[in-house]
């Protein structure tokens, strides 16, 4: 009985005395300031404001930091960290860039292996380079276009059209860009145009445009020693994915999801 009674009373002092250190240890008051992430702060202030912080602003960028420590152990006191779907995205983000493990360099062979095998991605669109008149719709725009292409294929002249915000000379401009500025259907005409002449009408969101395209250069897929250093970037990206999609894989076979299927049918 007297053996019972020492094995219960070690193994409440045991608690006890853990209970007393985690107790501690969560009620520490102490906050450390490491350099690095002061160094951090200030770096970035400097980038911000153009100039390194004077004394008051490097005190107020202490001040801020200890405030935010404080803030944040109160929270966890709190327990506010609880299912919020705030924290629980920032945290899963912070743990992926973690275990996005550092891959290697690729070599030669698996550099010219993925430019094979992904050429379509690097592919560069069709450009056009051109001028343009424009004619302003609500000052009979269309007609005054007309007229105007009617003069120059009679006496190779052209009459000043109206101002245009986007300028008047285009260089080296993709179909999808000239839509954004233009249109899809002033952007379909272009890519129709006669080289090294005036033509069009052509219709945009703002008026009639004469255009005058005067180079266009053809799509292509450049060659691989021109973007060499871009295909090495998304080789090691994508080797990062898969990294860490393997992890999360691994993680998944040990956990159990339980989801009312009421829910999800």
């Amino acid at each position: 009985m007297t053996k019972k009674l020492l094995a219960f009373f070690s193994i409440g002092l045991v608690i006890f005395i853990l209970d007393i250190l985690f107790e501690d240890l969560s009620d520490d008051k102490t906050i450390v300031i490491f350099d690095s992430e002061l160094n951090g702060l200030i770096d970035t202030w400097t980038r911000q404001v153009g100039r390194e912080p004077n004394k008051s602003e490097l005190n107020g960028i202490v001040n801020q930091l200890v405030d935010e420590e404080i803030l944040y152990r109160e929270a966890l006191k709190l327990g506010l960290d609880k299912n919020d779907i705030i924290i629980k995205r920032r945290l899963s983000q912070k743990i992926g860039f973690l275990k996005q493990e550092e891959v290697k360099m690729p070599s030669a062979d698996e550099v010219e292996e993925y430019f094979k095998n992904n050429q379509s991605a690097y592919l560069v669109p069709k450009k056009y380079t051109f001028t343009h008149i424009y004619f302003n719709a609500d000052k009979d725009g269309k007609n005054r276009a007309l007229k105007a292409l009617n003069l120059w294929k009679k006496n190779k002249d052209l009459p000043y059209g109206d101002p245009f915000l986007l300028g008047k000379n285009f260089s080296l401009k993709t179909s999808k860009e000239i839509a954004r500025s233009f249109g899809e259907d002033f952007s379909d005409a272009i890519d129709k145009a006669i080289i090294n002449d005036w033509t069009g009408p052509y219709e945009s969101s703002y008026g009639s445009h004469l255009v005058f395209v005067s180079a266009v250069a053809k799509e292509k897929v450049p060659e691989l020693k021109e973007i060499r250093s871009l295909l090495i970037s998304d080789i090691q990206m994508q080797q990062e994915q898969d990294n860490f999609k393997l992890y999360l894989d691994n993680l998944r076979n040990e956990y159990k999801v339980q989801v009312n299927p009421e829910l999800i049918n």
